[in-house]
């Protein structure tokens, strides 16, 4: 019996003198890359190791303490990818302390394809957009209250906006879409919503004159709600509903290729004024509705500051991008190239805001109603009505 415990101890203690070994050696081996790259302080010394954290199955993180400025670790980017054989998320300081730096190492690569379950649901006006590197990706409308998504064709856009609606439906917000393709994207959720409400009527408008008059009772009936809270002397729909009385249910607004509405080129008078009202009108809601519960999510295939305006621009804050080739098209959305950067095979990889974001896939329902089983080429549907081709494995109501 004493000779195993000497046997166990003698392991042991190797085990500690390998792993002590080997960190001496790592630790070396950094200090001979900084030398040979130059990244010295203002005071002469070489970055010192603060210790390591894995912040996630993606991340991992490695911080050094040191005076060198962070625009120049920013510049070593490449070499330190190369050192640690591994791409670098992002280096940032610390908070409070700019002179700890923090390299967060990629130790895996997001799923290509992740499939909508309703355990991903969050509460309340927030919705489920997908997973990045720093993890779950969350829209929180009570924050930024509308928002933009852009992407090219089979970007996955219309499939993103298909799952927030779903979600919605789930959250019992009245919903509105407009879809000038009319390519029957929405097919799917229309039903959806149209099963709950029970005879609530279309949900997808795709006429501009209907558009307009839905838009206008909508801005009539925000101003309402806002003279509500004023006469209660509440600030917004939350601290309404909160009073116990009415209740105010909150809506979702998309518009799927904007460019219909913004970039049409109207043959009279009479549908140069109809477009005109359209653009204006949302125009309010975007300025005016946040505190109704209005939440406006606007689509674009190729943004361009001819179509999109600053003055509606300014009020989507909330920010999606596809793969752009063009970095014109992606500063538009994001105010940075970084859609240009990502990998364009990979339908639904998304920059949402400044996360790398594999958005989650909403699987469509087939007309048997027999399951969720996917489609070849999506029937009568559009883009979000195909499914992506071979998958790798990876894991309402009255106002």
């Amino acid at each position: 019996m004493k000779t195993i415990a000497i046997v166990i101890t003698f392991f042991v203690l190797l085990a500690v003198l390998i792993i002590a070994c080997w960190t001496i050696w790592k630790r070396h081996n950094e200090k001979n890359f900084f030398r040979s790259t130059g990244m010295r302080g203002y005071d002469g010394q070489l970055p010192k190791y603060g210790g390591q954290y894995t912040v996630n199955r993606f991340l991992k993180r490695v911080r050094f303490k040191s005076r060198i400025p962070p625009d120049k670790w920013e510049k070593a980017k490449p070499d330190i990818e190369m050192f640690y054989n591994k791409r670098v998320y992002k280096i940032e300081p610390k908070e409070n302390d700019i002179r700890t730096i923090d390299i967060f190492l990629i130790e895996e690569q997001l799923p290509n394809y992740i499939e909508w379950k309703d355990d991903f649901m969050v509460n309340g006006r927030r919705f489920a957009i997908g997973v990045g590197y720093c993890g779950k990706v969350i829209w929180d409308c009570t924050v930024l209250p509308h928002g933009l998504i852009a992407g090219a064709s089979s970007a996955g856009k219309t499939a993103l906006l298909r799952c927030i609606i779903h979600q919605a439906i789930a959250k019992k917000f009245n919903i509105q879409a407009f879809d000038f393709k009319c390519g029957g994207d929405f097919v799917g959720v229309e039903r959806e919503y149209q099963d709950i409400t029970k005879n609530y009527g279309p949900i997808v408008i795709s006429d501009p004159v209907e558009t307009r008059n839905i838009l206008v009772s909508l801005l009539i009936e925000v101003r309402g709600r806002l003279e509500e809270f004023k006469k209660l002397g509440v600030a917004n729909i939350d601290e309404y509903n909160a009073r116990g009385q009415k209740q105010f249910l909150p809506w979702l607004l998309i518009i799927d290729e904007a460019a219909e509405i913004f970039d049409v080129k109207p043959r009279g008078k009479e549908e140069k004024d109809l477009y005109a009202e359209i653009e204006q009108t949302l125009r309010t809601l975007a300025r005016i509705s946040r505190a109704a519960g209005v939440h406006i999510l606007i689509g674009f295939i190729r943004p361009s500051s001819e179509v999109l305006d600053g003055q509606i621009k300014n009020n989507l804050l909330w920010r999606g991008s596809g793969y752009f080739a063009d970095p014109a098209a992606s500063r538009i959305v994001l105010d940075n190239d970084k859609a240009t950067e990502l990998p364009p095979e990979i339908k639904g990889r998304f920059i949402v805001g400044d996360e790398e974001t594999q958005v989650y896939y909403l699987p469509i329902p087939n007309d048997s109603g027999k399951g969720n089983e996917p489609t070849d080429n999506g029937g009568t549907g559009g883009e979000a009505e195909r499914e992506p081709p071979e998958p790798p494995a990876a894991e309402g109501g009255a106002t």
